[in-house]
């Protein structure tokens, strides 16, 4: 997929106050012509319910509480879809567990959800997290209260490619995936599109240690060829969308270049902060093929620190470490 999604899930973990994300979900939706489905994915009674419960109180609490949701998911259907058609469903269980197996044997190209806000120093909820690390496909996570017309798009890309051969392809997919998604939402929105890249030669709390000895001189040449070369691959990266994109987008959309020294997982989020990101497109994945290796630190620190949605993509070849029967 090249930034165009064709079957979105929408996903809802309660039913208080969703019109916001659904109606993000419609905006998307409607203008790729996707498929959207609406999925209200709730928790069934603990299992040591039934201990506590006498069991015709435990089975009657259970189906009153399905058949609420299904009724309150119907009653609500008839109005998100005067405004674009949707499918919807309720699904009851372990609540991630189930999104997952909707996402993998329905093959979503798109999931958008609501990021959990019970943990008031974190912005992101647990089951977030767990989408962004798991889920095959890219993850949209909003803010409640941010889904609104975007108008600053920011893609994070790491251009670092001094890696083992065999990842460094990877990379640069990746970087060029990143682009085509910010690029479409910032066509969706009107937005203006950034395109941030964070470098550093020594790691800064090495040098504030001072457990080396650095010559200035030769760190600001070392900083200066590292700068030229991001920069030239950033024009490889825009020189290749633009073949495959419509004559004049990048034109149209005037993409800015922020190239900036500092230590990534600070100066990510603080630079998309400076330019009032609206949402933050970015790789979660760090490695492929690293056993428990899901999400690189550097994406799950800057995911913590930003104020904004975020759309979370994983490398070609990603594999989830979660499957299911048909």
């Amino acid at each position: 997929m090249k930034g165009h999604y064709q079957n979105i899930l929408c996903v809802l973990y309660d039913t208080h106050k969703q019109d916001e994300v659904v109606a993000q979900a419609i905006h998307v939706a409607k203008s790729h012509q996707a498929k959207l489905t609406i999925m209200l994915a709730l928790e069934t009674l603990p299992p040591n319910a039934n201990i506590v419960m006498e069991s015709f109180s435990y089975i009657d609490s259970e189906q009153s509480m399905d058949s609420a949701a299904e009724s309150w998911l119907q009653s609500q259907s008839e109005t998100w879809s005067t405004d674009y058609p949707v499918t919807c469903e309720a699904r009851f269980g372990h609540p991630f567990m189930e999104v997952m197996k909707k996402i993998i044997n329905d093959k979503h190209d798109l999931v958008i959800k609501l990021s959990e806000t019970t943990i008031i120093d974190r912005l992101f909820g647990s089951d977030d997290l767990q989408l962004l690390r798991k889920c095959p496909c890219p993850v949209w996570v909003v803010h409640r209260g941010n889904a609104k017309q975007y108008a600053s798009v920011v893609a994070a890309l790491d251009l670092n490619y001094h890696y083992p051969e065999h990842e460094i392809s990877v990379r640069k997919q990746l970087n060029l995936d990143i682009l085509r998604h910010a690029t479409e939402i910032a066509l969706l929105e009107f937005a203006q599109l950034h395109i941030v890249h964070v470098f550093d030669s020594v790691p800064e709390h090495i040098l504030r240690g001072e457990f080396i000895s650095v010559d200035e001189d030769a760190m600001q040449h070392d900083l200066a060829s590292i700068h030229k070369e991001r920069d030239e691959e950033l024009d490889r990266l825009l020189e290749e969308l633009d073949k495959e994109r419509e004559a004049g987008v990048l034109d149209y959309l005037q993409p800015q270049r922020h190239l900036v020294h500092g230590y990534p997982r600070k100066e990510i989020a603080a630079t998309a902060t400076s330019l009032a990101a609206d949402v933050v497109v970015m790789g979660t994945v760090a490695r492929l093929g690293v056993p428990g290796y899901i999400m690189g630190g550097t994406a799950e620190e800057t995911i913590h620190q930003l104020p904004c949605a975020v759309v979370g993509l994983k490398p070609d070849g990603f594999v989830s470490p979660i499957s299911f029967d048909d």
